[in-house]
C-alpha cells in the first residue's frame, strides 16, 4: 500500500511538471493570442506607443496606439469582444473569458512592476 501511495505521488509530481503557472499562460496570451501579439503594438506592459509615421497633407504625424493599462475590466473586455472594421488596426482574436481576464491581470501586474 505504501509503495503505491509514493508510486502516484512519484506519477503526480512528475506530471505536474509539464503544467505552466498562470503568469506563464498570461504572458504566453499577450506575446502571442492568435498569431498576432499583443506586444507587437502595445510594448511590454500596455502603455502608450508610437507604432509608426504616416504623411498627412505633407505633415509627419505620429500613429499612437493608446494605453490600455488604465481600462476598467469592462472596457477591456467589450473592446477585445467588439467587431472590428476593416479600417481598424486591432485584430479580431476570439478570446474566451478566461482568456480575457489573463491578459488584464498580466497588463497590471506589468504597470505595478514598472511603477
Amino acid at each position: 500500500m505504501k509503495f503505491i501511495f509514493i508510486f502516484f505521488l512519484s506519477v503526480l509530481n512528475l506530471l505536474g511538471a509539464d503544467f505552466i503557472t498562470q503568469k506563464e499562460y498570461a504572458k504566453m496570451l499577450y506575446e502571442n493570442p492568435r498569431g498576432i501579439s499583443c506586444k507587437s503594438c502595445h510594448g511590454i506592459d500596455g502603455a502608450e506607443q508610437i507604432l509608426g509615421h504616416y504623411t498627412e497633407k505633407g505633415v509627419k504625424k505620429a500613429f499612437i496606439v493608446p494605453s490600455i493599462q488604465n481600462l476598467s475590466f469592462e472596457e477591456f473586455k467589450n473592446s477585445l469582444r467588439k467587431f472590428k472594421d476593416t479600417k481598424s488596426i486591432m485584430p479580431n482574436y476570439s478570446l474566451t473569458d478566461d482568456e480575457i481576464a489573463a491578459l488584464y491581470d498580466y497588463i497590471h501586474t506589468e504597470k505595478e512592476k514598472k511603477q
